[in-house]
C-alpha cells in the first residue's frame, strides 16, 4: 500500500506539473531554473520546526505516528501527512518563487504550491531535497521539477537548536539566560545563529524578556 501510495501521488504530480506546463505555450523542455525569491523560512528550530526522528505511516491515507529516531532528521511541517518525502516529513517551501527559462527562449515565474487531495494526499508543484543528508547547521537544498529533475537550482536553509539554546549544547538552561543579559547591557556581542535562538519571541529585538522566557522554559513553566 505505501509503494502503492508514492505511486499515486507521483503520478498526481506529474499530471499536474503537465497540466501547468501545457498552457499558454509553456510545453517546452526546462533549460534553467533561478530562485526569484527565497521561501519565507530558511531557518528552522528543533521543536518546533523538527526533530530526531521519523514518520512511519499508516497502511490507509493520511497522517502518520512520529517515531522519535536520534541521528535522524524530519520535519514537522503538514505533521506527517504523507509528501514526497514521507519519512522526512515536508520541507516548509511556501513564498518560494522561481524563474523558469525553457528551451524554446520563453520564461515563466512560478510560486510554490502546495495542494491536498480528497485522500491527505499532499502535491508540491516544486520538489526540494537536501544536498546530503539533513544536518544541524546549514544545509544546501536542490530544487526541481518532477518531469525533469536534471535540471535545478539551489539555495540555503539553516537547521537550528532548539529556540532558547543559545549555546547551541542541546540543553536550555539559566547559562542561555545569561548570555542574553549579557548581550543586551553589551558586556558580549551574539552571532547570527546565536541571536535567532536568543530571539524566542521572535519579535526580531533580543532584550530581558527573551531572557526571562528562556529562565522559565528551562524551569518548566513555559
Amino acid at each position: 500500500m505505501r509503494v502503492l501510495k508514492k505511486v499515486t501521488a507521483l503520478a498526481l504530480s506529474l499530471v499536474m506539473m503537465m497540466s501547468l506546463f501545457a498552457v499558454d505555450g509553456f510545453a517546452a523542455d526546462i533549460k534553467k531554473i533561478e530562485v526569484e525569491k527565497l521561501p519565507d523560512k530558511t531557518a528552522f528550530f528543533r521543536g518546533t520546526d523538527w526533530d530526531y526522528g521519523y514518520w512511519q505511516f499508516p497502511e490507509n491515507e493520511g497522517f502518520g505516528t512520529f517515531v522519535p529516531r536520534e541521528g535522524v532528521i524530519s520535519f514537522m511541517h503538514r505533521g506527517g501527512m504523507f509528501s514526497h518525502y514521507q519519512d522526512v516529513g515536508m520541507l516548509d517551501m511556501n513564498g518560494l518563487v522561481v524563474k523558469v527559462t525553457y528551451t524554446n527562449g520563453s520564461t515563466r515565474k512560478i510560486s510554490y504550491a502546495e495542494t491536498v487531495t480528497s485522500d491527505g494526499v499532499v502535491l508540491q508543484n516544486i520538489w526540494g531535497s537536501p544536498k546530503g543528508g539533513y544536518k544541524v547547521g546549514e544545509n544546501t537544498i536542490e530544487i526541481y521539477f518532477p518531469e525533469n529533475i536534471n535540471v535545478y537550482t539551489t539555495y540555503k536553509i539553516k537547521i537550528m537548536s532548539e529556540l532558547g539554546d543559545v549555546d547551541a549544547d542541546g540543553t536550555i538552561n539559566s547559562t542561555d539566560a545569561l548570555t542574553v543579559l549579557q548581550s543586551t547591557v553589551q558586556l558580549i556581542k551574539l552571532n547570527a545563529d546565536q541571536q535567532l535562538l536568543a530571539d524566542i519571541h521572535a519579535d526580531g529585538a533580543i532584550n530581558s524578556f527573551d531572557a526571562l522566557k528562556i529562565l522559565r522554559k528551562c524551569v518548566g513553566l513555559a
